[in-house]
């Protein structure tokens, strides 16, 4: 690879496997093949497990007795004094080892007042019936409850609240003998041996249970009932089995100091049993293991009764069993296993059966466009103030990100307001000090940065905390830190802080390097004119100040920037003709040199000739610094405001007001940041300064755009918030329910008596109030704290991946694909209709001279890609283009030899082609540069088209070499190319391009004299201006346009005529009084140039285009017309092809003609043989019949105005008044009728001899073909189905009948034929009307995506209205790219950015939030079951640390790489199939049924992993050695 190679290589996108999306992955989750294995294998394990219940049930002897509680025969009183006996009859023998479970119903274990996460308060530990010289664990004391003894007399039992982590113990204690008779007597028969060791789960936390030794304990926490007299134990000891639980003990502590401090040091396994609560209010605990077996036989169990059941329904038993890997018997269970199996594996068959037999027993669904419902049309008038709206629209052009959409501000130089006529804003030279009237202006420091060290926290907190989700969690984290909350607050400070701390990271990052460019951009040098020392100093760029005058020099690059530092009105250069360039690459993107131009009396005072410094642009001058410090000048502009080359100024000097223009080229404004070139210095004053400058003006984001998938989620989450109350409510009722319940008064180990904030037996309501809080802390979950994160972070994530495919970067110009937008990737997934531009963008906006037309002559040869395509069409095979002979520039192809090499002056019409070609040397902003050691120039062209017009000049003998001031120096030849002897063409004025015009014209003065006008322009533009009698060949020349149009061809008329030196004088003074205008200056000059170029009959009247009011002469000669070849982009017809096949609609809205629009959708496949052509054209339609009444009397109307006859006119309006619906319309043209008929007899003048029915001769025109349009759409609506054309209809309308069909009581109709088309053309449109169209079909279709794509700064309004805006980087600068959301090379690359990323981004992030929503319920739902199986206390199920880590880590990472890393097809196979891509059409991914599909499989999954489960882990045990899982247990479950 070369150097080169190497250097373009380096300015491509990474060739990393992740980022080009090429790791060897497949679909990862939802393909049938998948789905159906993971619900076999889930069938079969459940199956399994549901078949070792099975098995083990037969190998499991199991005695279950309830013996406290009941009614029962061998029951035992809860208050029974002695040891309860129980007689056991075992008729089979049982196998070791057999456990023995201590049984629990109706206890409330899992009650928050019971076990509160990491609070002891709650927590109730052992009972002494004497309360004497019980001291406590903490400041609370003792507490009793009141029971019934056998007699009836109340008994006080006392007991103490402390416990370990809310983890208490209550135990009965028992003995076990086996009897040699019935046992009758107590303390009777063998005592079985049975141990504690290996019944308790291991516990980590054992070194840490240390605070008070045995002694304290026994003192202090609890006293068991004893059957053994042992010495030491007297009056109060252990049961059975209980002797030794304290043997091991050891340690002392600080009761006061320990937050845990009774049960911490419980190191006995029996004890630590207890230390694990049940999840549900039935539970086993294992009490004792026996390790031998127990013969069949009789046995008796002596229970000493501890605690009381009966008082709130609650039993108390106890299970033998020689349990299974499972656990007990587990009949149940096996049978809830079995069912879930096959139910699974049934699925999975049916599933399987459908995969397999789709296509014979499933008809398919057709592929077909998304359904459109178009909502019911609402015909209105058009309004006066929607008529000023659109006429304003249409008169803006782009200036700046927001053209078209900025109000020019009319504001005093600091505030106020300024007055109609007046600059707002007044700067000079020496600079007053400023004074209280009139403030300092804003220096020239900029910062674009957000925060400061000081400010960063508040402020990017505040904004963070803008969105609504984080206010919510920062709400619930509040709460959580409440006695409110069920959980530790750190379960909900720890994400938020997380999720706050990311964001807050990549803000402060993003912001530190907007800092160090702040630094870098104020720290420039240039050099400041100092008036004390009376020189040039170097200076940084923010000591500037407004009224300076500023030198930027290029001659030392190192030591002074030559960019421009703020917005200066240039004074002077170096050049002889006081003329400098600029590269505006830093403002709108463009690379091409633009020209100023210094005041010429102005400049000739400051500067003088510098000898011996001759240049091919004129000699050099060098500054007098003497004038400088003489100079007093004053400059009066416009308030600042984002219009990049707006500038109306004056500059006051000497008495004479010199005008200070803007644009695009030409003017004296030199913007910031813009680079000197080819010129060794310039001076000018400063006029904006730091956040005034138009390049800070423009520094604003595009307008914020929400993706559709964004806004459907908001509402679900809107949906999840009710949800969420729902839950809470209900929450809240069953817990008042329960605690106005007698039997949770009765509930005495939760110390009922002892209310909290949550729990009130004496005022439930109450209680119940702030518990709807607890349980909205609880579930608050539901709503997903890491969802918007995550779906920034997985579309940060698509947008690297889309600016880093290598197959959509343009290795030949070195660049890349661009997402501006994060935020729009799904929906580039979902694209119902594409606008766009044609020029540049489906072209290359390379402009080849092709043909041209002179004096009706055709001038030519070789075809035009148009051409071609339509004979392949046609199957016909054109022959190849000529060779261009030898001595031509390299790359100009135009052929024929009747034009070349001055063989023009051989010709008949040699006279007409002089002038011809002289109008394509001279009328032109072209600058030209010569490079080192070349004769060859270079021209920087504005726009291709003029390039190509001087290129052709020049081949033909006509050479634009030099540039000179106002002056334009041509070598005409009739020998080789760029030889010949100098003309030279004075510019004495320019009448600029604009959209609304759509011509340019030049006055210029040639050597003997005499002045010229030159016009060129778009046909509909200067054709109506041609004088028809002086032009034999208008007609032939007509055909011409016609012919080049049909051939794709870009054509342009050219025009002049001579104008005598007083109609140039009087013109010339309304055109610099138009200059020196505050305000409307644009306005003005268009004006007044239509008014020379239309040569109207009176001053001060708009154009004839647009005013049929306004009287002219056709006076224009007629030059000649070209045809410029702008060659379609590589693989555009492919592209297009492959779009419409995705039943993606292109609407392409360009300024050709409609015969050119045509053939172009043919050549890029947009229109094909098989659609069905719906043709609106003006010129077709005014050769129809008229069609209905309204419209016959306006044919009758314009007939009478046709001969003037008013009367008959007059006649015709009454007669239509009459017609219903129409009566509105023909009285007010008869008004203006009987107006125009009374001034007309007033004046005794003769109607016909005037022009005075003009107006009124175009509202009839306009009406009559706006009745046409109509008609003809409701003619095709009525037509337009299914089964009406097999290749669908496609539609092309002119400009004259889209401003018609765009008209309030019109555009539904137009609507309602454009959606069922699968094409549109919409020719000869303005850059307001792309935006209106594109407006039309976005706010009137719900649910369908617009797209828009366009390269120049016409397309601006157009990309900015759809919802996804795309700019080529193409040669019309970067104002569509600055505009857009993303930035193509190519248009051919949009197939990839939509049917593969924008289809992988929509499925990818349409499963996610699916997803998202479905986990978040699940967990939210399983704590809402478990609600209602602990009495609805809001105890939480899950560990603090894992519900922290359930939305951050553990869903949200899974999650997150299946967003970024998903392909359910590979690009190859959706190129094959773009059908595919009309998935995102129907919203498959994210629609309702979706949506809730996830929801209700939420909904059964939470209960099939809640109850499935419990009931496998909680009621029984887990395991072959018997021991019980415990509360925490199934929550990590």
């Amino acid at each position: 690879m070369t150097n080169k190679d190497e250097e373009e290589e380096s300015k491509g996108p990474s060739n990393n496997m992740f980022l080009q999306q090429s790791i060897p992955m497949k679909q990862l989750v939802y393909t049938p093949g998948c789905t159906i294995c993971v619900l076999v294998c889930f069938g079969i394990l459940f199956l399994a497990i549901g078949g070792i219940c099975v098995y083990y049930q037969g190998q499991v002897d199991q005695f279950i007795f309830t013996y406290s509680g009941t009614d029962n025969a061998q029951s035992c009183p809860d208050t029974a004094e002695k040891p309860c006996r129980v007689l056991i009859h075992l008729e089979n023998e049982m196998k070791g080892p057999i456990y023995f479970y201590y049984k629990l119903t109706n206890f409330y274990q899992n009650h928050q007042r019971f076990v509160r996460s990491r609070n002891d308060e709650m927590s109730r530990g052992d009972f002494t019936d004497d309360p004497s010289g019980f001291s406590g664990c903490s400041d609370g004391g003792f507490e009793k409850y009141t029971v019934e003894d056998s007699d009836g007399e109340e008994q006080d039992i006392f007991y103490y609240p402390c416990g370990l982590v809310a983890k208490s113990v209550f135990n009965d204690s028992f003995v076990l003998r086996q009897c040699s008779g019935e046992c009758e007597e107590l303390e009777s028969g063998t005592r079985i041996e049975w141990t504690s060791e290996d019944i308790a789960w291991a516990s980590s936390r054992l070194h840490r249970f240390k605070s008070r030794n045995a002694t304290w304990m026994r003192q202090n926490c609890y006293a068991f009932r004893h059957e053994n007299n042992d010495e030491g134990n007297a009056a109060k000891g252990f049961a059975s089995g209980f002797d030794d639980s304290l043997a091991d003990f050891t340690g002392t502590g600080d009761a006061k100091r320990s937050k845990f401090h009774c049960w911490h040091n419980v190191s006995e396994e029996g004890m630590m049993v207890w230390m694990r609560p049940a999840a549900l209010s039935d539970f086993w605990k294992l009490h004792r293991i026996i390790e031998d077996d127990l013969p069949a036989g009789w046995y008796s169990l002596d229970i000493h009764l501890n605690f009381p059941v009966a008082a709130f329904g609650g039993t108390k038993g106890f299970v033998f069993t020689n349990a299974s890997p499972l656990g007990g018997r587990r009949e149940v269970l096996g049978a809830l296993y079995f069912t879930v199996g096959a139910v699974t594996l049934v699925t999975a068959l049916a599933l399987t059966v459908a995969y397999m037999t789709r296509d014979k027993l499933v008809k398919r669904p057709q592929v077909r466009y998304a359904t459109v419902k178009m909502p019911e049309a609402k015909v209105e008038e058009e309004g006066e103030e929607a008529k000023k709206t659109n006429a304003t629209v249409s008169s803006q052009s782009f200036a700046g990100k927001w053209a078209g959409f900025i109000k020019k501000p009319k504001t005093k130089a600091n505030g106020g307001e300024a007055e109609d006529g007046e600059f707002a804003r007044t700067v000079q030279f020496p600079p007053p000090p400023p004074t209280k009237d009139v403030p300092p202006f804003v220096s020239n420091f900029v910062s674009t940065a957000k925060y400061t060290v000081l400010t960063f926290l508040p402020l990017n907190l505040m904004w963070q905390f803008q969105r609504v989700a984080n206010v919510y969690f920062l709400i619930i984290a509040c709460l959580a830190s409440t006695p409110l909350s069920p959980v530790e607050s750190t379960t909900f400070w720890t994400p938020l802080i997380f999720v706050l701390g990311v964001s807050a990271f990549k803000d402060a990052y993003e912001d530190y390097r907007r800092h160090q460019s702040d630094i870098e951009e104020n720290s420039r040098k240039t050099l400041l004119y100092s008036e004390d020392q009376r020189k040039f100093l170097t200076v940084p760029w923010k000591d500037i100040k407004v009224g300076s005058i500023v030198m930027v020099s290029t001659t030392d690059p190192e030591e002074c920037s030559p960019m421009i530092p703020s917005d200066l009105a240039l004074l002077a250069s170096s050049t002889g003709d006081g003329t400098c360039f600029l590269e505006t690459a830093n403002l709108d993107g463009e690379t091409n040199l633009k020209l100023r131009e210094a005041p010429e009396t102005l400049f000739h005072r400051v500067t003088k000739w510098a000898p011996g410094h001759e240049t091919e642009g004129g000699t050099l001058k060098e500054l007098q610094l003497d004038q400088i410090s003489k100079l007093q000048i004053t400059v009066r502009c416009n308030a600042p405001d984002a219009f990049l080359y707006d500038f109306n100024a004056k500059l006051q000097w000497e008495g004479d007001e010199l005008p200070l223009n803007g644009g695009s080229s030409g003017g004296q404004f030199l913007q910031r940041s813009t680079k000197l070139k080819n010129t060794k210095w310039v001076v000018g004053v400063a006029v904006y300064t730091g956040p005034d400058t138009k390049i800070q003006m423009n520094m604003t984001d595009p307008p914020n755009k929400t993706s559709n998938i964004e806004g459907k989620l908001n509402s679900y989450i809107r949906g999840l918030f009710l949800f969420l109350f729902i839950l809470c409510l209900i929450g809240s009722i069953g817990a008042s329910i329960v605690q106005r319940s007698d039997t949770m008064k009765k509930t005495w180990y939760l110390s009922p008596d002892t209310s909290t904030t949550t729990f009130d037996t004496g005022s439930p309501d109450k209680a119940a109030f702030f518990s709807f809080f607890s349980f909205l802390i609880l579930f608050s979950l539901l709503i997903p704290i890491s969802l918007y994160v995550t779906v920034e972070l997985v579309k940060a994530i698509a947008a690297l991946i889309i600016s880093s495919d290598l197959q959509m970067y343009a290795r030949e110009e070195g660049i890349p694909s661009k997402a501006r937008s994060a935020g729009l990737c799904e929906e580039l997934g979902q694209v119902n209709y594409i606008f766009s531009d044609k020029t540049g963008t489906l072209t290359q906006n390379l402009m080849e001279f092709k043909k041209c037309s002179v004096a009706g002559i055709q001038y030519g040869r070789g075809y035009c890609e148009v051409e071609r395509a339509i004979a392949r069409r046609q199957g016909k095979l054109l022959p190849d283009d000529p060779v261009p002979p030898a001595g031509l520039d390299k790359g100009f192809k135009f052929v024929d030899e009747r034009l070349l090499f001055g063989k023009w002056e051989q010709q008949e019409s040699a006279a007409m082609l002089r002038e011809f070609f002289i109008n394509l040397a001279v009328n032109h902003g072209v600058q030209v540069e010569y490079g080192q050691n070349s004769e060859l120039p270079l021209y920087q062209a504005e726009s291709p088209d003029e390039g190509a017009f001087v290129t052709a000049a020049r081949n033909c003998g006509f050479f634009f070499c030099k540039r000179v001031m106002k002056e334009i120096v041509i070598k005409m030849s009739d020998g080789p190319v760029g030889r010949g002897s100098d003309v030279t063409y004075t510019i004495l004025n320019v009448n600029a391009f604009d959209n609304n015009r759509k011509r340019t014209s030049v006055v210029v003065k040639d050597a003997h004299g005499a002045l010229m006008l030159l016009v060129k322009g778009a046909d509909t533009s200067v054709m109506p201006f041609i004088d028809h009698a002086a032009c034999s060949f208008f007609e032939e020349t007509q055909m011409h346009i016609d012919l080049f149009s049909d051939q794709g061809l870009r054509t342009l008329v050219f025009a002049g005529r001579a104008i005598t030196a007083e109609e140039y004088a009087a013109w010339n003074k309304q055109y610099v009084a138009a200059t020196l205008l505050p305000e409307g200056r644009e306005d003005a000059l268009r004006a007044i140039a239509s008014q020379i170029e239309e040569n109207h009959s009176h001053p001060n009247q708009p154009s004839a285009l647009f005013d049929t009011s306004t009287e002219y002469k056709s006076a224009l000669q007629l030059h000649g017309v070209t045809a410029l070849e702008d060659k379609l982009q590589e693989n555009v017809g492919e592209c297009i092809a492959q779009l419409g096949k995705a039943f993606i609609k292109i609407w392409v809205l360009t300024g050709d003609k409609l015969e050119t629009a045509i053939n172009i959708g043919f050549a890029t496949a947009l229109l094909s043989t098989e659609m069905q052509l719906i043709r609106i054209a003006a010129d077709d339609l005014a050769a129809l019949p008229p069609e209905g009444a309204l419209e016959e009397k306006l044919a009758q109307a314009q007939a009478a105005l046709a001969v003037k006859d008013l009367d008959a006119f007059i006649s015709a309006c009454s007669e239509g008044m009459a017609i219903p619906a129409c009566a509105e319309v023909f009285e007010g043209l008869r008004a203006k009728g009987q107006s125009v008929h009374g001034k007309a007899q007033q004046s005794s003048t003769s109607i016909g001899g005037g022009y005075e029915t003009g107006p009124i001769e175009g509202k009839v025109k306009e009406l009559i073909l706006k009745e046409k349009v109509r008609n003809r759409l409701k003619q095709y609506r009525g037509r337009m189905g299914p089964k009406d054309s097999a290749g669908g209809f496609a539609m092309v309308i002119d400009g004259q009948c889209l401003r018609a069909a765009m008209q309030n009581d019109l555009k539904m109709q137009f609507l309602e034929v454009g959606v069922e088309c699968r094409a549109v053309v919409c020719c000869r449109v303005t850059p307001s009307q792309k935006a209106q169209v594109t407006l039309l079909v976005k706010d009137n279709i719900p649910g369908q995506i617009t797209l828009a794509i366009g390269d120049g700064a016409n397309d601006v309004s157009m990309i900015q209205a759809a919802h996804i805006g795309i700019g080529i980087r193409g040669k019309e600068g970067q104002q569509a790219v600055l505009a857009s959301d993303y930035a193509l090379p190519r248009f051919a690359y949009l197939e990839r950015l939509l049917l593969v990323h924008g289809r992988w981004s929509y499925n990818r992030i349409g499963t996610m939030v699916c997803y998202f929503f479905y986990k978040n319920i699940v967990f939210a739902l399983t704590i809402f079951w478990y609600g209602l199986a602990n009495n609805f206390s809001a105890q939480s199920l899950y560990d603090d640390g894992y519900q922290s880590l359930y939305n951050v880590i553990f869903t949200g990472l899974p999650v997150m790489f299946f967003a970024v890393l998903d392909r359910d097809l590979e690009p190859d196979m959706v190129r094959k199939h773009p059908e595919l891509y009309s998935t995102g059409h129907w919203n498959a991914r994210f629609s309702p049924a979706r949506f809730w599909g996830f929801i209700l499989g939420s909904v059964v999954h939470s209960v099939l992993l809640f109850y499935l489960t419990v009931y496998s882990l909680d009621l029984d045990v887990s395991g072959s050695n018997g021991r019980g899982t415990g509360f925490w247990t199934i929550g990590t479950a």
